[in-house]
């Protein structure tokens, strides 16, 4: 699947920012496939986008192959690449902090939606909402509040590996260098998605 034009690499506004996006064009898409393997894998990546993007953290490990990970992010920088897990006790914990740090919501523009045999390709534009701490913390980048909401915009091409089962099995990220200061806008407060106030792995009160 190709869109037939290039996406531009800006923020998008944040009334049409939907972390379900990636989902509904990856079920449009599944609606062309015949291949059963195709058809399994798309499906695998769809549970685990649908689990990713609404922080639910059990069903998120369940998409994930118990049998072998590699992780990696080209163009990020080494120190980035070297904190990736290799193998599913280390993803337990990576997924783990991904959704308690509030990074889980991500709005991706697709481009290309590429499926194969054993891995699957995703080029778009990345949308993802930090806290000014946060963005601090991973990308060594000081917001003017660390308490505000941040947008962050990249371009980024994903190749999804799988197992034999059809499990996701790692993931192979490149993008077109590190992150900078550009790539990082201030969400207005009255436009910040509710769901990123009500992290999922918060502990419960009352």
């Amino acid at each position: 699947m190709y869109i037939g034009r290039t996406l531009e690499e800006k923020p998008i506004p944040m009334d049409q920012f939907n972390p379900g996006n990636v989902v509904q064009v990856a079920r449009e898409y599944l609606a062309t496939l015949t291949g059963s393997r195709q058809r399994q894998i798309l499906e695998n990546f769809i549970e685990h986008a649908e689990a990713e993007c609404g922080g639910r953290y059990e069903e998120l490990m369940a998409s994930c192959s118990q049998e072998r990970q590699v992780y990696a992010a080209y163009g990020a920088g080494a120190d980035y690449s070297a904190y990736l897990p290799q193998d599913y006790t280390a993803l337990t914990q990576h997924y783990r902090n991904l959704i308690a740090a509030n990074i889980y919501l991500i709005h991706m523009e697709v481009e290309k939606l590429i499926v194969g045999e054993d891995e699957l390709v995703v080029e778009g534009i990345v949308h993802q909402l930090h806290s000014g701490a946060m963005i601090e913390t991973i990308h060594g980048i000081r917001m003017d509040d660390p308490a505000a909401v941040y947008q962050l915009t990249k371009r980024t091409c994903i190749f999804f590996v799988f197992d034999p089962a059809g499990k996701g099995a790692g993931e192979l990220a490149y993008s077109n260098g590190p992150t900078t200061a550009a790539d990082i806008v201030k969400v207005d407060p009255a436009k910040v998605p509710p769901a990123f106030w009500r992290n999922p792995l918060a502990p419960a009160v009352g």
